[in-house]
């Protein structure tokens, strides 16, 4: 009976009453929890970076000169330039840091940083994952100048990443193209 107000008698005291939590708490945490079940997020670097040594540089540039030098032994300056333009690339690109990458999967597709990728526009998805090496995303898109996107899975566990994606697109066995096995075995 205590919490009973009496709005007929005018008092100069109001009535203390207990403080029930804030319902704009409890809104946040539904919020945030629809949010998690509706989409996967999470960051990752761009490419898996390994630490060149200097005999990988020694390497390279010994073939470099060796190419070189029968392209100019043979008269062919275009080929020479084009050599040295590679080696060029190549050194530049194996002291690249990856950046990190934000990453999200929700009903409409998947996104990278801010590109998003329309679920209409893949045909297929599989997941490489052989633990520590490789755990990456292959998503096979319906365009022909870019038939495969890899995407970092990082720390993001590949699971809830299946359970997620074989909701919207299809699951089917992707193979590595050669140059993703070159690549990995020169450690590029």
């Amino acid at each position: 009976m205590a919490n009973i107000l009496n709005l007929k008698e005018t008092t100069q005291e109001e009535p203390v009453l207990e403080q029930e939590p804030t319902p704009k708490k409890i809104v946040k945490k539904i919020k945030k929890t629809k949010k998690n079940l509706d989409q996967i997020e999470w960051t990752a670097p761009e490419f898996e970076h390994y630490q060149k040594s200097k005999s990988w540089f020694l390497v390279l540039g010994l073939i470099t000169i060796g190419l070189f030098i029968w392209a100019l032994w043979t008269k062919n300056v275009l080929f020479a330039l084009l050599i040295g333009l590679s080696y060029f690339s190549l050194s530049v690109y194996a002291l690249k840091k990856p950046r990190d990458v934000s990453l999200a999967i929700d009903p409409r597709g998947v996104r990278i940083n801010k590109t998003i990728y329309d679920f209409d526009s893949i045909r297929s998805f599989w997941i490489f994952y052989e633990p520590p090496y490789t755990r990456e995303l292959s998503l096979r898109s319906r365009k022909t100048f870019m038939p495969y996107i890899k995407i970092p899975l990082g720390e993001q566990n590949p699971v809830e990443v299946r359970d997620f994606l074989i909701k919207y697109i299809p699951e089917k066995k992707h193979v590595e193209s050669l140059v993703d096995n070159l690549a990995k075995s020169l450690r590029f």
